[in-house]
């Protein structure tokens, strides 16, 4: 019985809490949490077939922003008598057709698959010479998002910026569940020649410089689960409660087995 009793206590403590080891970030590589090196490849987004911009062209000529930029005006409607106005401004995208191009006013078709919105707006802004002194271009990805799956939840948080890494992605998320495997997270990311999958330990300080770190629309981060979390203990006041009681339901098992043995 003794034996049995110290079974369950090793396996309860050792095997079902979460140790620090297993949630805090940014730890040094060592025998167990890995390395990585330094990411060789750009981490801009390139633009891929299906995807939605959001262009405007800057200008003070207000006749030329009326023709580039026929998305941003302002709607006026009388409903008894009241006077109102909507402003519509942000609501037109560009929608990139399965050759690779968009159609912008009076420049036509432009090639855009397969390149950051920085060469995008580069590219317009050459074509508008001809029409436009003086201008500038801002170029936006309209579905700018980042998918987070683990095996309680599902969250899509938006990218507020054309440049955020996976912590920050986390902090809006409100992070993984505490039972969560961090150690192996799994990327699904969606590149111009097809889906890939990156895994990768998020507890490592290396992935600062890899190519991990920084997230891409469209991306989903998928965090399963410890295997064998059948106790959930994230704590040692949980630990010592849940080994006492398994403890406890173990002796009184034994000992109402005990009772209908008959005794030799």
């Amino acid at each position: 019985m003794r034996k049995v009793t110290i079974i369950l206590l090793l396996n309860v403590i050792f095997f079902s809490c979460v140790t620090p080891r297993k949630k805090h970030y940014l730890q040094y590589p060592d025998s167990v949490i890995p390395s990585y090196s330094i990411a060789v490849d750009s981490c801009d987004y390139k633009v891929q077939l299906n995807d939605e911009l959001n262009i405007r062209v800057l200008t003070l000529n207000p006749e030329s922003s009326k023709i580039f930029n026929p998305h941003n005006y302002t709607m006026s409607s009388t409903s008894g008598g009241v006077f109102s106005t909507v402003n519509v401004k942000g609501l037109y995208t560009y929608t990139v057709y399965d050759d690779g191009t968009i159609d912008f006013p009076y420049i036509g078709s432009v090639e855009v698959k397969g390149k950051t919105t920085r060469e995008i707006k580069s590219i317009i802004e050459d074509k508008l010479v001809g029409f436009v002194k003086d201008c500038s271009v801002e170029v936006r990805l309209v579905n700018s998002f980042v998918n987070i799956l683990t095996n309680t939840t599902g969250k899509r948080i938006p990218l507020t910026t054309e440049r955020m890494n996976i912590f920050e992605v986390l902090s809006i998320a409100g992070d993984v569940g505490p039972y969560s495997k961090r150690s192996d997270v799994k990327i699904i990311r969606q590149m111009p020649d097809g889906t890939i999958i990156k895994s990768f330990d998020l507890r490592s300080r290396d992935i600062l410089h890899s190519d991990f770190y920084y997230v891409q629309p469209n991306d989903v981060i998928y965090v399963r689960d410890f295997d064998g979390q059948f106790f959930r203990i994230d704590s040692f006041i949980k630990a010592v409660t849940t080994t006492a009681a398994t403890v406890s339901f173990t002796v009184f098992v034994w000992k109402f087995v005990e009772m209908w043995i008959p005794k030799k």
